[in-house]
């Protein structure tokens, strides 16, 4: 089935397929933005990923420029403090971190 980034998914669909592409070693971007945020707010990789399998869905919003939804995800990092960070699925299997919010 192609995929639509432009399209929205309920909260529960786009979480299951964010969980889907970590565990199905899909592809995962970082992108520069959120390198820089990541190293200022002393999250890793980890840290975002169990944010996004382990938390929920808080916010969404839809990118005119970019031309996909972006989604918040907040929960537990691996010290079990909260935090959340933003993903974009721009692909049925592919991901970008857009930033991370402490």
């Amino acid at each position: 089935m192609a995929f639509n980034p432009a399209e929205e998914l309920e909260n529960e669909k786009a979480h299951a397929l964010i969980k889907e592409i970590l565990s199905m070693d899909g592809e995962f971007i970082v992108s520069r933005h959120a390198k820089e945020r990541m190293k200022e707010r002393g999250y890793t990789l980890h840290d975002v990923e169990y944010i996004f399998l382990h938390g929920t869905i808080t916010g969404k919003q839809f990118v005119n420029s970019a031309g996909n939804w972006r989604y918040t995800i907040t929960g537990p990092d691996l010290d079990g403090t909260d935090g959340s960070a933003v993903t974009a699925i721009i692909h049925r299997n592919a991901i970008v971190l857009v930033t991370v919010l402490s």
